[in-house]
């Protein structure tokens, strides 16, 4: 995967840390992970809770190159605060 200019590559740590992360803030589990040329394809479950109790959602969402960009400097972004 290539960064925003697309000149240097981004490691795959700081891609799935974030990726983790937007996925553990959104509740999902059982996840597939893909990578394809757009970016990388999620499949899984979305965990979501009403007054019945705890439901799970099928959920697929495609993570486009800019997606990741911008997870990748929301999670550079916290780390700088620490």
């Amino acid at each position: 995967m290539l960064d925003h200019t697309g000149q240097r590559r981004v490691r795959y740590e700081d891609t799935f840390r974030a990726l983790g992360n937007y996925l553990d803030t959104n509740r999902f589990t059982q996840v597939s992970i893909v990578e394809t040329p757009e970016g990388f394809l999620i499949k899984g479950y979305v965990v979501s809770e009403d007054f019945s109790g705890y439901h799970v959602i099928p959920t697929t969402y495609l993570f486009t190159n800019e997606d990741i960009d911008a997870l990748l400097e929301a999670a550079y972004g916290r780390r700088r605060r620490r």
